[in-house]
């Protein structure tokens, strides 16, 4: 009797191991081996977004994407993670009137080569491969324009490099030095805190992750909106043969070491008096937390609310961010061109004057008192400047330092 028990409990096991077994290779199969990509979707080389180039920077292939003559003012795109040069094709197209624009796949993304060593990751190296990127343009300074992940590394260019920079756009997020400053504050949310932990220490787990449901990571971030082309581009693209790796690696070399560098914003860093326009929403970590720590350290610097407008918000509504990077350019900048708009774009807030300082601009002053009166008494420590603020219910975004 106990034979057959035992006998029973072992064929029992080996059934159990079997099934187990299909179930995997029917996972492999289903969910997690996507579809092959052999040949690249017909958008990623049309010839509306630019014209494509190589460029040697310390013995790195890099590939970027242009628009626009060569004799203008360069405007220069970098995209975020898990991003590459597609990301900026609105952008491109629009601004090539005006400027020399240009797209460029950071190291170990896109067509770019993957450098040889992880620590060329890091946001001060690729800082300095940027400056001779522009260099190597022939151009001494130029427009900077960042998302995500590229803000970060546009915050870090201003730090080191800001000779490099003549004006700047950053979309999404603040500079690592804010962040680093929000983590001890206890400010990040957990949602952002799990994530970052699974991209920097589960990094296998991460890219399976990625890969699973056929890359459907990517219709989750490109958004119900998105085009079928644009959804294949970027599968097609982080597909490749270690592709998502290096997107992981990249998280991982900068993060960490997150709390043990003390970034450039609260350290020495160099003087710069450089305009600076900063889109944001309250999608991932709430604007009030830093926005204000923000305009302490970058002046003069612009702010702008956009609400629920997404990571990739230059994608999903260029229109709106193309007109307001458009009006910042311009000489008298944003504010004044939004001012003698007579219609407000529905996913704005509403402007209204106000007199900000270094010394007010964090109390609420009375909405009786016109701006005017409250500019007389400002007027020395403001240098005789008007400055501006958003109003929202229950939240004040200020939008000038």
């Amino acid at each position: 009797m106990d034979r057959l028990v035992i006998g029973c409990l072992g064929r029992a096991r080996r059934v159990c191991r079997q099934w187990l077994q299909w179930i995997v290779r029917w996972l492999l199969v289903a969910f997690w081996i996507a579809e092959p990509r052999p040949f690249p979707p017909d958008t990623l080389n049309h010839s509306q977004w630019g014209e494509h180039r190589f460029v040697k920077i310390h013995k790195l292939k890099l590939h970027y994407v242009e628009k626009g003559s060569s004799d203008k003012p360069l405007m220069l795109f970098l995209h975020g993670l898990p991003d590459f040069w597609y990301t900026w094709r609105h952008q491109l197209h629009h601004f090539s009137r005006e400027y020399w624009t240009i797209a460029l796949d950071l190291p170990g993304f896109g067509q770019s080569e993957k450098p040889i060593y992880s620590i060329t990751y890091k946001l001060n190296n690729l800082a300095g491969v940027v400056k001779e990127f522009v260099t190597v343009l022939g151009k001494s300074e130029c427009i900077l324009v960042g998302s995500e992940a590229g803000a970060m590394l546009g915050w870090h260019i201003i730090n080191q490099y800001p000779e490099t920079v003549s004006k700047y756009v950053m979309i999404g997020m603040p500079s690592v030095g804010v962040l680093q400053e929000l983590y001890i504050r206890r400010a990040l949310p957990l949602k952002v805190l799990l994530r970052s932990a699974l991209y920097s220490r589960l990094r296998s787990l991460a890219v399976h992750l990625a890969r699973a449901d056929d890359y459907a990571i990517f219709d989750r971030l490109l958004g119900a909106t998105a085009k079928p082309q644009d959804v294949e581009a970027y599968k097609y693209t982080f597909a490749q043969p270690l592709a998502l790796e290096r997107v992981v690696e990249a998280f991982h070399e900068n993060f960490k070491d997150f709390l043990l560098l003390k970034e450039y914003d609260f350290r020495v860093r160099k003087s710069a008096n450089i305009p600076g326009l900063f889109l944001f929403d309250d999608c991932l970590i709430d604007a009030n937390a830093y926005i204000y720590m923000l305009l302490n350290i970058y002046r003069p610097l612009e702010t702008r609310f956009l609400p629920r407008a997404g990571s990739l918000t230059h994608q999903t509504d260029p229109t709106t961010v193309n007109r307001i990077i458009s009006d910042f350019l311009l000489e008298d900048g944003y504010l004044k061109a939004q001012l003698n708009r007579s219609t407000i774009n529905p996913t704005e807030r509403k402007i209204i004057v106000k007199e900000v300082c270094d010394n007010c601009h964090t109390k609420d002053h009375s909405r009786s008192r016109e701006a005017s009166d409250h500019h007389l008494e400002c007027v020395a420590n403001c240098g005789g400047k008007e400055h501006w603020h958003y109003m929202s219910t229950g939240a004040r975004f200020p939008i000038s330092s």
